[in-house]
């Protein structure tokens, strides 16, 4: 039982609660810059191309941009701003005095679900597993890979004899842990709640709620703002950005994300990595999905193909009239602006081997990147009181993102 397997002796929680601050980042300074063009994204990634120890938080999203840079190149950074004319502001002085003092999060012992916390692995495993045991009959729990370091990735299935097909997967990205409790929210409602949301019962819903283990566990225990898997490179550099190593389209760009210690890094091959091949046997496995959605955090965007250029997929107009449905349903219900295009359109920006992009290469119908708003904290960890909130409002764009492809499905039917 999940209670039970949370009430750990004290000094065991107290040391897992207490590793998440034991990367220290002592002299890094936290820099907020202003983006407002294209043109500036440009200069940020030329930047941390050449200079890939620089952590820049959400390249992907216009407006402030937070960027983390160790002390041996803030001067460096420093003189690029000041000649490429960007203005900046230092938010924090000394990021490793500010991180070590992060509150830890809490670890809500009556409430297994997970709304006001954030979960371990093990416990996001035996929270799984006690659900599909309680609901055998229309439930189905297996391992779908293994992780680089071994971790068994798995993925739960809610009505398994269901034609029509819904594709979700969360925690990609090893230090977006909030993409990780919307999917087990989602996980939640679809089981608790089946009655009030019977449309969202016409259709086989696959859901993969940790992508990526092993980062999600350095994150938690290491290094917070981990981003790749655990892959060792060579004795500088570990991980791969999985989300860029999909193989569709996985070479284009190649010069930005080629570097092995580049926090982008593409992999020396497409689906070198046992994470991202994992996800592949899903749609492999769902050649019908009408649906995936692929959750990112931070920004407020619903992105859909194509990611790897600028040249507008065939029915964009169809993917247009789907986020905009989501996004306005989110807006009524939070006041939370969420933008939808493809990322040369919203974003101008350009990433190649993504999962939203291969995912259409093979025939699923509408792919999105749902990068969920920060309500307004600009980071990848909002308090422990902001995850009920944030996953109640993703939960409404992503049922509202069903119920806009099934109304298109029904109009081109008819």
């Amino acid at each position: 039982m999940i209670i039970q397997h949370l009430l750990h002796p004290i000094l065991a929680v107290l040391c897992v609660l207490s590793c998440v601050s034991s990367k220290p980042y002592d002299g890094y300074k936290l820099y907020e810059v202003p983006i407002s063009t294209g043109h500036e994204v440009q200069l940020l990634l030329y930047l941390q191309h050449h200079r890939p120890s620089i952590d820049i938080w959400a390249l992907n999203k216009l407006g402030p941009k937070r960027m983390l840079v160790p002390a041996n190149l803030q001067k460096t950074v420093e003189h690029f701003f000041k000649d490429q004319h960007i203005n900046y502001t230092v938010k924090v002085e000394d990021f490793g005095k500010k991180y070590s003092v992060r509150q830890a999060p809490l670890m809500q012992l009556e409430d297994p679900t997970f709304l006001n916390s954030y979960p371990t692995y093990d416990e996001i495993n035996d929270y799984l597993v006690q659900l599909a045991t309680e609901n055998f009959e229309w439930i189905r729990f297996r391992i779908i890979g293994w992780s680089v370091e071994g971790r068994p990735i798995r993925a739960i299935t809610i009505n398994p004899d269901k034609q029509r097909t819904i594709i979700v997967d969360a925690g990609i990205h090893a230090r977006e842990w909030i993409t990780v409790s919307t999917a087990l929210y989602l996980i939640k409602k679809l089981i608790e709640d089946s009655d009030q949301y019977r449309i969202l019962h016409e259709y086989k819903w696959v859901i993969v709620p940790l992508v990526n283990p092993d980062g999600y566990i350095y994150s938690m225990e290491t290094d917070r703002y981990w981003r790749k898997n655990r892959r060792r490179l060579s004795d500088k550099c570990v991980g791969v950005d999985l989300n860029r190593n999909f193989g569709f389209r996985w070479d284009v760009g190649a010069s930005l994300f080629s570097g092995e210690c580049h926090p982008g890094f593409r992999g020396y091959a497409p689906f070198s990595e046992p994470e991202s091949r994992a996800l592949r046997t899903v749609f492999d496995n769902n050649p019908e999905a009408e649906l995936y959605i692929n959750l990112h955090s931070f920004g407020g965007y619903l992105i859909y193909p194509w990611s790897y250029e600028s040249t507008p997929v065939a029915n964009v107009g169809d993917f247009k009239q789907v986020g905009v449905a989501a996004a306005r349903a989110m807006w009524h219900y939070s006041h939370q602006e969420y933008k939808v295009g493809s990322s040369a359109e919203i974003l101008r920006y350009q990433a190649s081997g993504t999962s939203i992009d291969y995912a259409y290469s093979v025939g699923i119908d509408y792919p999105f990147a749902m990068e969920i708003a920060e309500f307004g904290y600009s980071d990848f960890q909002p308090p422990t009181n902001a995850i009920a909130d944030i996953v109640k409002e993703s939960f409404v764009g992503i049922k509202e993102l069903v119920y806009a492809v099934r109304k298109l499905k029904t109009q081109q039917k008819g």
